[in-house]
């Protein structure tokens, strides 16, 4: 099927690219390259028109001119970031020239050139550092060079590390990604959240919408440390040529070749005789060994003409997998269990096998806790066999009986070729390919114990390629013509590994419905060991986003004028099945005295023994297709950036912008309509018990399902993405610019993609061992010789219902969760209103520091939450019934009582059965003349019994078991405000930084979009979905003080240097030479969310009630690891009882997580070997002080650990060396 998903892809690719270098110039992207505008005058300050101002890259040579108009104007676009000289020159006059103007990343700056009349000297050189100042527009960002790059620690030399150096910029909150250790966009940037920021590189993009989510963003190249000229982060009133992201841009620029040539190679290593211990870890240091290394080298193809650049790099890392946990006895696998601390309560006889029997189990205990041998089930037996035997003497339960140390090993490697061509004067191009392999192997317990390279487990190979190709036409000085096209390609299968196949044991082939042949998870509870875990280890995706774009830039007086748009098309293959051969459930419950009831204690029953009996509690299959969506996102724009006086430059931008929600290739897409009306009216009582008249009749039965149209979608495309852009820039004085802007922006669409099918093309296939709570056993897991009382050989008596597809229309789905991704409403796309105002101010010694108020308010977002799922349900039990039960049934809010529990779970009379079987016992005027729905596609469905819980009736849509799905509910707001101090020093009198320091404050309704699995997110579910108003606290990511710094100090010792410069060579390469370099976080925590323990509400997520506003202890996150102690008072939370909110707020902002104090720090040493050619040896170490920070606490409340901590967040101090020679 990728086959079949790239067979699409690619003809688009080719068909884009066509177009692009056919079409007018109607289109444009994300610009990375600078602007230096300015005046001409002469040294009486008359202004000097037709001026030629003529600049040329220091590397490559390449030139480009511009002419000063009447009014002395003239303006340089379209620069890459590089070191320049710029010359003026005019008839009469003398040359003036300014060297090493040093140009960023999409920067916009002035340079005035003052010309004397002609005389006995010819050219005037100024030399100049460079220009530090934004004196022409007001968007807020970070300029990252490559000394930071280079120089800075970086654990796993991940550049996205200094991601965190911009203003604003903070991890996702509780996810223990210290501050460079981020992994892609997974980062949080004023407020906003995370993965969401748009990365590019040389213009082109490099991230896309994550595979099988929408909303969110990832990125899988990453390019090395070493190939990074600079970055820029740039997170609040940008120009309209950006858009469709969470308001954060990081810019990349790859290094190019010039001519000369010049490269380097670099080893970096860690070893973990080098390391510190983790706070918790007593035992031995964990055996670490990581190895990077590679190569990069650019040059002439022919100077002044044609440049290239190449690199290579290798990584390979090698971290313990540590595996434990209880395992069956040898006396245990012979039915044995006389001698098993964890059933001291005894095994009791579930009967397996009575189904024919007319009585129902007694479920007596077995003489002596032995199984008889009789009734040891052999597929059972062969499963028992499967697990290792145990190796820790003495051990007591619940400790692990069984230990054992895996290896995880993932190398992985990358490349980059890169080519500059100049065609003439006036047209240049330039292409790039790069590609990412990674191999990583994921240890899991299959049953040998082989954890060798290629042992037992799951291996993940990813394959990333992106390429991107550049054309820049100068079609007069004043007007500038550049296009880009790229592809970013990712390809990544999951593959098992060693894992025994279901005819090993004698499971059912049933099983291999998805064609998969190996085992189904085996899981088991409290601290028995789980075996050969499914969840996600045969997902297979591959996603294309291609790019295309052209965009004209024109100069006119002083207006810089930019226009243009961009198209990305992303194709995306995903097939995720969870669970493709089932998940078997074998709980110490069936082998209890009262199974199924909650009564049994925990010392009655033992999985293993129900394993051997071969009779699980539940099981599931999940029935799953292989998705291949495809959606766009198209934009078009106009930018003025004015010169409105000499000191005064305004910034106008309009964007508009619009997302094609997906479709999928072979139609496999279900939109909800949850006003639908299905003609049918159902007058029976909500509520059968006879106990709530007052909830009337079901009466009419709304919600429908749709498939795709002839269009392949019924839902709007939303079409109302303006995006309006303003800033200002006035230069109070040489070395001040006062600066403010504000703009609209439009986040990235929640339909850009899904990880399934519509769920009438998929399945959750349910097993039921058993009928009438294990008084009879109804399946066997396959077919038993020695148990012929066993009434099924198949966990699917009846059959394995497939998935209907569109065989009941509007009706799909009925006896069953109805979990579409889609509905007919607009996948609206999320707006964010930025705004600042700053000043900043040059300061002597070449430091600038700007202080900014910067801000935003977010609107239309998607209600996040685990997996997005909560609000996507619209089939909840609505409060006003919720609350009438509680009225009625517990007006006291007694939480030792479950009343309204118990009445929801009640069986009453099905009203729906005889749409599904001809043997219903209630009927009415509403059943049809026959049954709607086959009895082959529905005989896992509760709806064909005679009697379904008390919930279902009285929820709005009945005909549902469970929920009934579409998009998110798009309505989540945000807020945040800050001030953000910025201090930057060049390189100067041998020190160099950069920092920020950031004020802040965020709320909203919902911090996390729909992939919120990271640290404290998951708790973003609301608690009662028709009461969103009451979600609204503290945000997630809510940062109050951060204080981040990198500085580079070179020690003024040494030859060259301001002590012992005229050292000797000997001398100079024992104590000359020498670095360091530090990157220091200081952070607040973040606020925690908390979940009621033993929560009991239906469709929500239920939170405690607060009992006293004393909520912590006193106790510092230290001081609880170290004595046991909890960081949160324990008994200022109280159970609210069954089905009534808590009042706890969605986040506490008394209430935190760990904060942040790190600092990294390297010390290097130079050894200059001959004129261009430099040696450079490094000792790093990452959390230099090994302070540790603790991860969240437990935060649930009445576990009996609320509050306690057990676990470290950030890495403890770990030790790199290096060694880079560059010439």
């Amino acid at each position: 099927m990728c086959l079949d998903e790239r067979s699409q892809a690619w003809p688009a690719v080719c068909i884009s690219l066509i177009c692009l270098l056919l079409s007018a110039p109607a289109w444009s992207q994300a610009s990375y390259t600078a602007q230096i505008r300015g005046v001409v005058k002469d040294q009486s300050g008359a202004l000097v028109p037709n001026a030629t101002v003529t600049i040329t890259n220091d590397a490559t040579g390449i030139s480009q001119i511009s002419r000063a108009d009447d009014r002395g104007l003239y303006i340089l676009t379209g620069l890459r970031p590089a070191v320049y000289t710029i010359k003026a020159d005019a008839t009469s006059f003398r040359s003036a020239e300014e060297k090493n103007v040093v140009l960023q990343v999409a920067q916009q700056t002035t340079i005035d050139f003052t010309l004397h009349p002609l005389g006995l000297i010819t050219t005037i050189d100024v030399t100049t550092a460079a220009p530090l100042l934004d004196t022409e527009n007001a968007a807020l960002g970070t300029d990252v060079t490559n000394e930071y790059v280079r120089d800075i620690p970086l654990y796993s030399r991940n550049m996205f590390g200094l991601v965190f150096l911009a203003g604003g910029v903070t991890e996702t909150t509780g996810s223990g990604i210290t501050d460079n250790y981020p992994t892609g966009t997974n980062f949080v940037s004023n407020g906003q959240r995370n993965a969401t920021a748009q990365i590019t590189l040389d213009g082109s993009p490099i991230s896309a919408p994550e595979q099988g989510e929408g909303g969110n963003s990832n990125v899988y190249y990453q390019p090395s440390v070493e190939i990074v000229q600079e970055f820029k982060v740039q997170n609040n009133s940008f120009s309209a040529e950006f858009g469709n992201n969470g308001g954060t841009i990081v810019n990349m620029v790859l290094r190019q070749g010039g001519n000369a040539f010049h490269g380097s190679g670099w080893w970096y290593g860690q070893r973990a005789n080098f390391d510190a211990r983790d706070f918790f870890n007593t035992g031995e240091k964990p055996d670490h060994v990581r190895d990077q290394y590679g190569f990069a080298l650019g040059g002439p193809v022919k100077k002044n003409k044609t440049f290239f650049f190449v690199d290579f790099e290798k990584v390979r890392q090698q971290d313990p997998f540590n595996l434990e946990g209880v395992v069956p006895t040898a006396l245990e696998r012979t039915g044995d269990f006389s001698q098993s601390p964890a059933n001291s309560n005894g095994i009791y006889d579930p009967c397996a096998g009575n189904q024919g029997s007319a009585t129902p189990c007694p479920h007596n205990q077995f003489p002596g806790n032995k199984i008889p041998a009789g009734e040891i089930d052999p597929i059972g037996q062969a499963i028992l066999n499967l697990y290792p035997m145990p190796n820790v003497p003495n051990a007591t339960y619940p400790d692990p009986n069984w230990r054992a140390v895996a290896l995880r090993i993932s190398p992985d490697w990358q490349f980059d070729v890169k080519l500059d061509h100049q065609i003439t004067a006036n047209h240049k191009i330039g292409g790039r390919y790069s590609r990412y392999h990674l191999h990583d192997t994921a240890p899991t317990i299959v049953g040998d114990g082989d954890f060798g390279p290629e042992g037992d487990g799951v291996i993940f190979n990813t394959n990333a390629q992106n390429g991107g190709a550049e054309y820049n036409w100068a079609i007069s000085p004043m007007m500038l013509l550049t296009s880009r096209f790229s592809v970013d390609r990712v390809h990544a299968p999951g593959i098992s590994n060693n894992y025994p196949t279901l005819s090993d044991v004698g499971l059912s082939p049933d099983l291999a419905a998805n064609a998969l042949t190996r085992m189904p998870t085996i899981q088991v509870d409290d601290s028995f060991l789980s075996l050969f875990d499914q969840c996600c280890v045969d997902t297979h995706f591959a996603h294309t986003l291609v790019s295309y774009s052209s965009g004209l830039q024109w100069v006119k007086g002083a207006h810089s004028i930019k226009f243009g748009g961009e198209q990305r098309v992303f194709f995306n293959y995903f097939w995720q099945p969870d669970n493709p051969t089932g998940i078997f459930n074998f709980s110490r419950d069936v082998t209890t005295s009262q199974p199924n009831n909650g009564l049994g204690d925990n010392n009655e029953g033992n999985p293993f023994a129900t394993i051997l009996l071969g009779y699980p509690h539940d099981a599931s299959l999940h029935l799953v297709p292989a998705v291949a969506d495809k959606s766009k996102e198209t934009a078009f724009f106009v930018q003025d950036d004015w010169k409105a006086t000499s000191k005064l430059t305004l910034n106008f931008g309009l964007r508009y912008e619009w997302s094609t929600p997906y479709t999928e290739r072979f139609d496999r897409l279900q939109f909800n309509d949850f006003s639908g009306d299905t003609g049918i009216s159902i007058a029976v009582d909500r509520d059968q018990t006879g106990t709530f008249p007052q909830f009337g009749q079901i009466g009419e039965i709304r919600g429908t399902s749709l498939f795709p149209s002839s269009g392949r979608r019924n839902a709007p495309v939303d079409r109302n993405n303006f995006a309006p852009r303003f800033g200002f820039a006035y230069q109070l004085a040489s070395n001040t610019v006062l600066r403010g802007g504000a703009g609209v922006f439009y986040g990235m669409n929640v339909a850009t993609n899904f990880q399934y099918a519509g769920p009438a093309f998929a399945k959750t296939a349910n097993m039921f061992f058993t009928k009438d709570n294990f008084a009879h056993q109804f399946a066997c897991l396959g077919p038993s010789p020695t148990q012929p009382n066993c009434p099924n050989s198949s966990p699917f008596p009846g059959g394995l219902a497939l998935p209907p597809g569109t065989k009941y229309g509007a009706l799909a789905q009925w006896g069953f969760s109805n979990s579409s991704d889609l509905d007919t409403g607009t996948a609206r796309s999320g707006e964010i209103y930025q705004w600042n105002l700053g000043i900043q101010h040059l300061f002597p010694g070449q430091i600038v520091v700007g202080i900014d108020y910067s801000a935003n308010r977010s609107t239309h977002l998607p209600w996040g939450g685990a997996g997005g799922i909560s609000t996507r349900n619209r089939n909840f039990l609505p409060s006003s019934i919720r609350n009438a039960l509680v009225a009625a049934l517990n007006p006291t809010h007694d939480p030792t009582i479950t009343p309204v529990s118990d009445y929801l779970n009640t069986d009453v009379p099905n009203p729906f059965q005889c749409f599904f079987t001809t043997s219903a016992a209630l009927t009415g005027p509403w059943c049809p003349a026959s049954p709607i729905f086959s009895a082959a596609d529905v005989t896992d469905s509760r709806y064909i019994d005679p009697t379904i819980p008390q919930q279902l009736l009285i929820e709005p849509f009945p005909q549902f078991d469970g929920g009934f799905e579409g998009l998110p509910t798009l309505n989540a707001n945000s807020w945040y405000h800050s001030l953000q101090i910025r201090f930057q020093k060049r390189a100067s009198h041998y020190i160099s930084f950069e920092g920020n320091y950031t004020f802040s404050k965020a709320t909203d309704d919902s911090s996390a979009g729909r992939n919120a699995w990271l640290g404290n997110l998951w708790l973003d579910n609301p608690q009662l979905l028709d009461d969103l108003k009451a979600e609204h606290s503290i945000g997630a990511n809510d940062t109050p003080h951060r204080l981040t710094t990198a500085i580079i100090f070179d020690i003024p010792v040494g030859k060259d240097r301001l002590i012992g410069g005229a050292m000797n060579p000997v001398m100079d390469a024992l104590v000359g030479g020498w670095s360091l370099s530090t990157f220091l976080t200081i952070q607040s925590g973040q606020p925690l969310a908390l979940f009621n323990s033993a929560a009991l509400l239906a469709d929500g997520n239920q939170r405690p009630n607060v009992l006293c506003s004393q909520l912590t202890t006193g106790l510092s996150y230290r001081q609880a690891a170290e004595t046991g102690g909890a960081v949160i008072n324990q008994d200022c939370f109280g159970d609210p009882g069954d089905n009534i909110a808590g009042d706890a707020p969605r986040y506490f902002s008394q209430l935190r997580t760990d904060g942040i104090r790190n600092v990294d720090a390297s010390l290097s040493k130079e050894f200059t070997i001959r004129e261009g050619k430099v040696l450079q040896v490094r000792a790093e170490m990452f959390n230099a002080f090994n302070h540790p920070r603790f991860a969240i606490p437990d935060v649930g409340s009445g576990d009996g650990a609320l509050g306690q901590v057990t676990n470290t967040a950030g890495p403890f101090r770990r030790m790199q060396f290096g060694a880079r020679f560059q010439f």
